[in-house]
């Protein structure tokens, strides 16, 4: 697994609740790696002062980057955690992402968590959310956070797709280094998945060639021996290798996730961007807000 030794926690103060803080400390502590914490602050009303007046602008900018500042130092004290190296950043942005995803460029950070924000399909349609931006517009792994459980004596899943060039096999095989190394902290099991797309045939104008059930066990059984003997040489797992039908990832990781009673999703994301991503999207974006458990993006 890369070593997380420096970890940034991203603190949107438009939610309620930030379950990704006490989860990256934790893991930091489990980890020993350092903290930043970081949010963005704007005051919007700024833009409206005449370049004459009176009011001096670098004051208010000073003024709220500090007190946003104290309100990330706030969170972390209500958490009662010692022995963890913590720094804190503000950054002065009127876009969230655009801050964002310029910082994280500009700093050496190996690990980047942040709690999910939800959204319907109808502001998906209208804006791209902060969480995809930083899917597609920064190189470093994200821990999107749901809730408020730690994964302990339980499932993390690894989801590869070994049927894909040698980027894919390199990012196959950090998704099963990740999965193991992650259940071994958790004290979980380490299960991997892979899904092989089952192909649609008009099977009634065939059938007098091949029997479709006949077909479609001799593809599963040769694609379960594929991924069984790629697993096994890239790590010793503790739990299953689970084989799924499907022809689209984000339709069968959500149901998956479920059936194997998962806390953890470890998955990849090739990073499209520009009209690509806006085209076809991520199977990252896609499954967000619709899988129950955390998501852990390898990039």
């Amino acid at each position: 697994m890369h070593e997380y030794n420096h970890i940034l926690v991203v603190v949107d103060f438009r939610q309620d609740e930030h379950f990704a803080l006490p989860r990256a400390l934790k893991l930091a502590s489990k980890l020993g790696s350092e903290v930043t914490i970081v949010s963005t602050a704007y005051e919007s009303f700024i833009d409206f002062i005449p370049s004459a007046s009176a009011i001096d602008r670098r004051t208010i900018k000073e003024e709220s980057l500090k007190l946003n500042t104290n309100h990330l130092k706030a969170l972390v004290d209500e958490l009662d955690i010692d022995g963890i190296e913590i720094n804190y950043h503000s950054i002065w942005s009127s876009s969230i992402h655009t801050g964002l995803c310029h910082y994280i460029k500009e700093n050496d950070f190996d690990l980047v968590a942040k709690t999910v924000r939800s959204h319907n399909a109808l502001e998906k349609l209208l804006f791209t959310p902060t969480d995809w931006h930083l899917l597609r517009d920064t190189d470093t792994d994200i821990l999107f956070v749901k809730n408020d459980r730690w994964p302990s004596s339980t499932n993390i899943l690894g989801a590869i797709n070994i049927d894909g060039d040698e980027a894919h096999v390199e990012l196959n095989k950090k998704i099963i280094q990740t999965t193991v190394a992650l259940a071994e902290i958790c004290g979980s099991k380490a299960n991997v998945l892979n899904v092989f797309p089952w192909p649609i045939v008009q099977f009634e104008k065939f059938s007098h060639l091949f029997d479709g059930k006949d077909l479609f066990l001799e593809i599963q059984k040769e694609h379960k021996t594929a991924v069984n003997e790629f697993v096994q040489s890239v790590a010793k797992i503790n739990g299953k290798v689970v084989v799924a039908e499907g022809l689209e990832p984000e339709e069968t990781l959500p149901e998956m996730v479920q059936s194997t009673r998962s806390e953890l999703l470890v998955m990849g994301s090739v990073g499209r961007k520009g009209i690509k991503a806006a085209m076809i999207g991520n199977t990252a974006e896609k499954i967000l807000d619709e899988i129950e458990c955390e998501v852990l993006v390898l990039k």
